[in-house]
């Protein structure tokens, strides 16, 4: 009787998560349970997990330092995003979290491409290929790499390249519930930065 109450209890904090206002993002299969990410660090070198953030809405999405247009573009509406939320005051309150899909990304190649793109409000998280494999298939991103050789004046040179399918920004509330999604590389700066700011003051 007691495990029966205990599991309605999580599934009416799972159905009225967030449910003073409508989310802009796409909410089918949601809200659900947070999915943990295991043995990662971040760019400073320090064991870093989700939870670490319960709290604070977090905004997770997955990408690499190498990447020329894909991941460079939503982490731009991102900051974007940032930027609204920090000129309402809410700075301290909600955290955005890139998952690199590259293992040659160390804390170090992290940390400065952090700096060097003034990411302030962001944590860099990599790992071992077997750790971050664990968080792909579990958020179900799937990372395929290939190396393209290409010819550079007449110098052939093979370059790797990196896939990851399908690109997805993860909200999560304050509980540690993942809320809503969004599909896609354009993001919608202002709906993304409404929803943040509801769920912070939710």
């Amino acid at each position: 009787m007691i495990r029966v109450l205990s599991a309605l209890v999580l599934l009416m904090s799972f159905t009225f998560a967030g449910a003073g206002f409508g989310l802009e993002g796409s909410t089918k299969g949601f809200p659900k349970p947070l999915v943990e990410v295991e043995n990662l660090v971040n760019e400073e070198g320090k064991p870093t997990k989700l939870s670490d953030f319960k709290g604070k809405v977090v905004i997770l999405y997955f990408g690499f330092t190498s990447c020329k247009h894909v991941c460079p573009t939503v982490t731009a509406a991102l900051k974007q995003a940032s930027e609204k939320l920090k000129e309402k005051g809410l700075a301290g309150k909600y955290q955005i979290i890139l998952v690199t899909v590259d293992p040659s990304d160390t804390p170090d190649r992290l940390k400065e491409y952090k700096k060097t793109r003034v990411l302030d409000e962001f944590v860099f998280l990599t790992g071992k290929l077997e750790d971050l494999r664990k968080v792909w298939d579990a958020y179900g991103i799937e990372v395929k790499e290939k190396i393209m050789e290409m010819d550079h004046g007449g110098h052939i040179m093979k370059h790797k390249m990196i896939s990851h399918t399908p690109v997805r920004t993860l909200i999560i509330d304050k509980n540690g519930v993942m809320v809503e999604e969004w599909l896609g590389i354009y993001l919608p700066v202002d709906k993304i930065a409404k929803d943040i700011e509801e769920l912070i003051k939710d």
